[in-house]
């Protein structure tokens, strides 16, 4: 009998004393269930768990992962603060995925459509954006300012489709080896970040493997939508929320949106989980 092939969502999260990204990824597992209507699979160490995690289909424990934790700035409370977290084991997602074909996001990540449903079954091993904006208005980056040539084109890793297949194995090998000399790809391709980023990883990998070209992973159906640190959810109902932007507030209906300000999700889950659960 041939075994039927499965597919699901998976997320990491461990807290740090700023952040609780459990609350987060339960509030981003909930919006995936009920838009994929998938399983969902998470990453975190469960000892260290005292939260109540049954809704997740899966979870893997990451006590016998390495530890490894990460430092930048993060706007909490009206200002910048650094902050450690630990992110730097997503490379490990083709390890651990439960899953024959795979959506891989952010636990600050809310799906608010089923437009990603379109991914599975794919002909293409991986799936990324390349392109963002803010809910107001096209996002320049640093890396646009600074470096034009030269720096392979930015592959977001929020949000990544994959399926378990040689080329997708091989190219989370080569983000690994990157991660490990990071220093060197650094200095060689410009980074402009003081800090580590998967983001700038994932598409150093894509760069190498394409044969030095930016079209190697192609992107995702759904927009790469980032609500930045600063801005903060006005409302939450069915299908939608309202962002307080720099400049207006901003409607994001039937839109998905990378909230990095990620107190916002925290402030405003029971709201999310009584709506979605």
């Amino acid at each position: 009998m041939t075994l039927q092939k499965n597919k699901g969502v998976l997320l990491f999260a461990k807290n740090n004393p700023d952040f609780n990204y459990i609350k987060q990824a339960k509030v981003s597992a909930t919006l995936a269930k009920h838009y994929l209507n998938v399983p969902v699979a998470l990453v975190t160490p469960k000892d260290e768990c005292d939260e109540d995690i049954s809704l997740f289909d899966h979870v893997i424990d990451w006590k016998d992962k390495v530890e490894e934790i990460n430092t930048r700035p993060m706007y909490i409370d009206g200002k910048f603060k650094k902050v450690s977290w630990h992110n730097l084991d997503r490379l490990t997602a083709y390890d651990v995925s439960p899953f024959d074909e795979t959506i891989l996001i952010d636990s600050d990540y809310l799906i608010q459509n089923d437009v990603l449903n379109s991914v599975w079954g794919s002909n293409a091993p991986m799936l990324m954006n390349t392109h963002t904006r803010i809910p107001s208005e096209h996002q320049q980056h640093i890396y646009e300012l600074v470096i034009e040539d030269g720096f392979p084109k930015v592959h977001w890793f929020t949000v990544m489709y994959f399926r378990k297949c040689k080329e997708t194995q091989d190219w989370f090998e080569v983000a690994k080896y990157v991660k490990e000399n990071y220093d060197f790809y650094k200095k060689t391709f410009r980074i402009p970040y003081a800090y580590y980023r998967n983001d700038i990883t994932a598409s150093i990998a894509s760069h190498i493997i394409g044969g030095f070209r930016d079209d190697y992973i192609k992107s995702l159906p759904a927009r790469q939508i980032n609500s930045f640190n600063t801005e903060h959810i006005l409302e939450v109902a069915k299908d939608k929320i309202i962002v307080n932007t720099d400049t207006i507030p901003v409607l994001l209906k039937n839109t998905n949106v990378h909230c990095l300000n990620k107190h916002e999700i925290e402030r405003n889950y029971d709201k999310f989980m009584e709506i979605y659960s």
